[in-house]
């Protein structure tokens, strides 16, 4: 068998012919290293350190490679070390990378939305800070989408007389900015909008001119229904919102962008307690109407428009409050197809009397029939209703 020579002062050690991994390769050059410090040291104790001595040493790949001499604790700087070290610094760029992020980040609300940033603008009630625009935007003649082109550049318009700074920023990054939201390109960083306090709404009088029309929300709590909800109010045009104080969605850009930039220019108040600020209404001489299913409640054909109202409605799931309906003046229901035959319902029974078949279709209309309507949807048919006949025509 063929030998090879170590620098001077090393042992010489027999070839074997299995290859030892490099991971256990380098905590057995530990134990060689320790081994050969104590080579002349007969002084140790313990009588298992010859075993030790000796497996160690028959743990020795079978050439003068690099793992051969990375035992010695000499040539720890070798290619495969480098190799790992070139990995983990890929490791620590890749997430100082991943750490600097290109994702803006929003000084106060993040408007989004070609009507709502332009309507933001347009009102002056927020504080602006940045508006970021999507790069690469088309705005050519070519472009298929003339009323968004004319209604961008109007925001670039104002943005520049105004001196608000234009950021460019990709798509990705301000989708992560409104969660992946439409933003058709426009985000404005702006202030949220305040709202008035108030415990009561003034008495007015109506000389033969337009009765004004207020909405009371108690506890709409759906981001998507309260900008429905305001956009519809300033459609038909409505005097204003009043919301609660507590257990409202707040006026995020989300209510912005569902109520199509109607939130930044209706007037909206806020009341700490709903049932003082009708009560104390209804003694000014408003009629509150409050929107419910109950049938005690009157047809919404039989209310005359006319009259300064306050139309109340409840929250999603609830409707009004025991309380807040008391603090109504009247009651005003949508009538509908709730009393109706339910179709497709099984009328027939194995030898069931008809009573029983009666319950059990009434039970399916419970569970099935669509008792009634959503509340951004009944508040457009209740606004028309009150206001529709006066409202101006909007293009």
């Amino acid at each position: 068998m063929a030998t090879f020579g170590y620098p001077t002062g090393y042992p010489r050690v027999r070839k074997i012919p299995v290859p030892i991994p490099v991971s256990i390769q380098v905590g057995y050059g530990y134990y060689l290293r320790v081994i050969r410090e104590e080579e002349g040291n007969d002084s140790i104790d313990n009588p298992k350190w010859g075993r030790i001595k000796d497996k160690y040493r028959r743990m020795v790949p079978r050439d003068r490679g690099s793992r051969g001499e990375r035992f010695r604790g000499e040539r720890f700087d070798k290619p495969e070390v480098r190799q790992w070290s070139r990995q983990e610094n890929w490791g620590r760029k890749t997430w100082k990378e991943a750490g600097e992020s290109t994702v803006p980040k929003m000084i106060g609300q993040g408007v989004y939305g070609v009507g709502p940033v332009l309507a933001a603008l347009m009102a002056g009630r927020r504080e602006f800070y940045a508006m970021y625009m999507q790069e690469g935007m088309n705005l050519s003649g070519s472009n298929k989408k003339k009323k968004d082109k004319k209604a961008i550049e109007k925001v670039l318009q104002l943005a520049e007389s105004i001196g608000l700074k234009i950021i460019e920023a990709s798509k990705h990054d301000l989708n992560m900015v409104v969660d992946n939201r439409p933003h058709q390109g426009l985000v404005l960083d702006a202030s949220p909008l305040e709202m008035v306090n108030t415990k009561e709404l003034e008495p007015v009088k109506v000389d033969g001119g337009k009765a004004p029309v207020w909405i009371a929300l108690d506890e709409v709590m759906d981001p998507q229904n309260l900008g429905a909800i305001i956009r519809s109010a300033y459609f038909f045009g409505a005097e204003g919102v009043v919301l609660c104080a507590k257990n409202s969605a707040p006026l995020s850009g989300v209510v912005s962008k569902a109520s199509a930039g109607s939130l930044e220019l209706i007037e909206l108040l806020s009341c700490r307690n709903m049932m003082q600020f009708l009560s104390s209404s209804a003694e000014n001489g408003w009629r509150v109407l409050g929107g419910t299913v109950a049938p005690k409640a009157v047809p919404l054909t039989e209310v005359v428009p006319g009259e300064p109202t306050i139309l109340v409605l409840g929250s999603e799931g609830t409707g009004l409050r025991p309380l807040v309906e008391r603090s109504c003046t009247h009651l005003v229901r949508i009538p509908g197809n709730v009393d109706g035959s339910f179709v497709g319902a099984d009328t027939e029974t194995d030898g069931g009397e008809e009573g029983d078949n009666y319950s059990g279709n009434q039970d399916m209309k419970s569970f099935l029939a669509v008792e009634s309507l959503n509340v951004s949807v009944a508040a457009g048919v209740l606004l028309y209703h009150l206001t529709g006949a006066n409202a101006s025509d909007v293009s």
